[in-house]
């Protein structure tokens, strides 16, 4: 199978498929392939927002160590060979036909059996993350990880939760106090014989559910701690801190990106007490080379173009926070690129509430009520729109799903002549 035919095939995919027994299928194609899921060594990234963030940064601070580490980012990018990394390394194109023809294999197997038997009368379907976690876990035996990372994905069903459990779980940001939905899942992972649980703060009803479920099964609970947190300077360029009297800085900008920073530290933290080998200039090195798409990266400072994947209210809520942080430096007329739906509404009142001037919204809707709002079709479209109406007095805000944000500053990006 080429790597056109492999992106193909996985794309085509459903995102979910109904079925009576959870993770059925799931459990079938791993045991298709060998069972790779009970050779491996995982913690969890977990949370309502900063999953990938923190993946990032734990990442790069593992690059140069001793550590073999693989990680596996949900749901499926644009680009698949950005979905798993291996140490500082995304997936070659060979790699990737490789193991997609490996999967589609096991599937066409797998039907051939149940044709045969007559076993079902519904095809073997796996959906797109069941294909994209059963790639992870068997790149993850075959590059020897001693130590893998997992984000839960939140579209449809998370596959990943019919793994063993993990050594620990990372909750990643502030769990809305009314997401009880998040909550219970959270208590989920918990429950299933997790040694150690680091969690960003929460509100006192999270927290207390959190607390309270660890100490039933005996679990660690670690909170950062914000008093040992010191901020050098927060530019548009990057940032400087100290956390726990260790200096660090990183080429990323925005309050938010510390809070992300304190959970990747006390989980590096966590990952020397059960004994892997990370040393501080490890560390370090690897906060220094961060470079992060669409996390609040700074596309242009004339003007000032920032793209960020977030759709969803309390990661908006953080994301306008952080930019009155350069409010001084970057003034009050702003420009909006946003998806259709009720991510505008949501931007509108973060913004207005901060005392925010929005001068124009490009967003996909086709038929706008608002007069803010002018309509493009295509992200190629909305760049030159956006471009030629945003000027050096004005911040562009790009913001939105990833696949939404990632494809449009690459229009972005290829009209500035990056």
């Amino acid at each position: 199978m080429t790597y056109h035919n492999a992106v193909k095939f996985i794309k085509s995919s459903p995102e979910a498929v109904h079925s009576p027994q959870p993770f059925d299928r799931i459990k079938r194609l791993c045991d298709a392939l060998g069972n790779p899921e009970k050779r491996i060594k995982y913690l969890r990234l977990a949370g309502s927002n900063g999953k990938t963030v923190c993946a990032e940064m734990l990442m790069s601070a593992l690059s140069g160590s001793a550590v073999s580490a693989g990680c596996l980012f949900m749901p499926l990018r644009e680009d698949i060979r950005e979905n798993i990394r291996i140490g500082a390394d995304n997936l070659s194109i060979d790699e990737v036909s490789f193991y997609i023809t490996k999967i589609h294999d096991a599937i066409v197997e797998i039907r051939k059996k149940d044709t045969e038997n007559e076993a079902s009368t519904d095809m073997f379907t796996p959906t797109r993350s069941e294909i994209l976690l059963a790639f992870a876990l068997l790149i993850f035996n075959d590059k020897h990880c001693s130590l893998c990372i997992i984000e839960g994905d939140h579209n449809g069903d998370d596959p990943s939760k019919f793994l063993p459990p993990p050594f620990a779980a990372i909750i990643c940001g502030t769990i809305p106090s009314g997401d009880r939905h998040e909550i219970t899942r959270i208590q989920s992972y918990i429950t299933k014989g997790i040694l150690e649980i680091i969690s960003a703060p929460q509100d006192k009803k999270a927290f207390g559910v959190i607390s309270a479920t660890c100490a039933s099964v005996n679990c660690r609970l670690s909170i950062p701690s914000k008093a040992s947190m010191s901020v050098t300077s927060c530019t548009l360029g990057g940032t400087t801190f100290s956390y726990k009297g260790k200096e660090y800085s990183m080429g990323l900008c925005g309050k938010f990106q510390l809070s992300n920073a304190e959970v990747a530290l006390e989980t590096i933290e966590m990952l020397i007490r059960r004994g892997f080998s990370i040393t501080y200039e490890d560390v370090k090195k690897g906060f220094a080379s961060i470079r992060l798409k669409s996390k609040f990266e700074i596309l242009s400072l004339n003007p000032i173009i920032i793209a960020d994947s977030t759709h969803k209210a309390v990661a908006i809520s953080t994301v306008c926070d952080s930019l009155l942080d350069f409010k001084s430096l970057t003034g009050n007329k702003i420009c909006l690129c946003l998806p259709e739906g009720q991510i505008v509404g949501e931007y509108i009142s973060s913004l207005e509430e901060r005392g925010y001037n929005i001068q124009k919204i490009f967003t996909t809707a086709t038929h706008p009520e608002d007069p803010l709002i002018f309509p493009c079709p295509t992200p190629k479209a909305m760049a030159k729109e956006a471009l030629s109406f945003t000027t050096s007095d004005m911040i562009l805000l790009i913001s939105g799903q990833y696949d939404f944000t990632d494809k449009l500053r690459r229009e972005i990006l290829a009209k500035l002549n990056f």
